[in-house]
């Protein structure tokens, strides 16, 4: 059963936070395609990019700089027209597409703060199912999760999907798996797309070159 992606009070106050330090950035800069970046800190950095694009994306547009989309992700995500996850660069990437740049900068920027938050605690997950892609490994990329398929021995350091999914070759979380990771790090908005991306290398709590070059990719100069 989908669950509702809800937003907070705490997430909108934090989205008013940050749009208002775009504003604050686009006034002072003569490059108004790059509006924003940051974010985590010393020990675990997060990038958070926001691009200004009048160009409405489509899905093919994002699997022609080389996505390839898996499946649509669990959790429902108002407002987006396409939500999946799949791969780039041989790490995972997330898209989020909207009707509208606004949406993406609103309801996409609520989606990708739920995706990425990890506890200030020990940088895992929070507990429940509000996260929709966990990684069920260390940090450095070991894997902990199997897939049900003809091959028992295959292994996937990706992250596993719902222990109930109906197709075979699903991942699902090994038994016992006491390390529930985001699997994404950084996110980039780029017009009405939102990109959710996986740390390079699979190392969940490193940047991500896909989210730091995807609006190169996207709009090429």
């Amino acid at each position: 059963m989908n669950r509702m992606l809800k937003m907070t009070r705490i997430q909108l106050l934090l989205i008013s936070a940050f749009l208002l330090a775009i504003a604050a950035v686009a006034c002072g800069t003569d490059d108004t395609s790059l509006v924003a970046s940051g974010g985590g800190d010393d020990d675990t950095p997060q990038r958070v990019r926001m691009v200004e694009s009048t160009q409405i994306f489509t899905e093919d547009d994002v699997k022609a700089i080389g996505w390839k989309s898996q499946r649509d992700f669990i959790l429902d995500y108002p407002g987006a027209t396409t939500f999946k996850w799949g791969f780039m660069n041989q790490t995972e990437v997330g898209v989020l597409i909207y009707a509208s740049a606004d949406d993406a900068k609103t309801l996409g920027v609520a989606a990708a703060v739920d995706q990425t938050f990890r506890r200030e605690s020990d940088d895992q997950a929070r507990d429940g199912d509000l996260t929709d892609r966990i990684s069920c490994r260390d940090t450095a990329g070991q894997s902990a999760v199997k897939a049900e398929t003809s091959f028992p021995s295959k292994s996937f350091s990706a992250s596993y999907l719902e222990p109930n999914a109906d197709s075979s070759d699903d991942v699902l979380p090994a038994r016992g798996c006491t390390n529930r990771y985001p699997t994404y790090n950084d996110y980039t908005v780029v017009g009405n797309v939102v990109f959710m991306c996986e740390g390079d290398d699979g190392r969940l709590l490193e940047l991500s070159t896909n989210c730091e070059k995807v609006a190169e990719w996207l709009i090429p100069s």
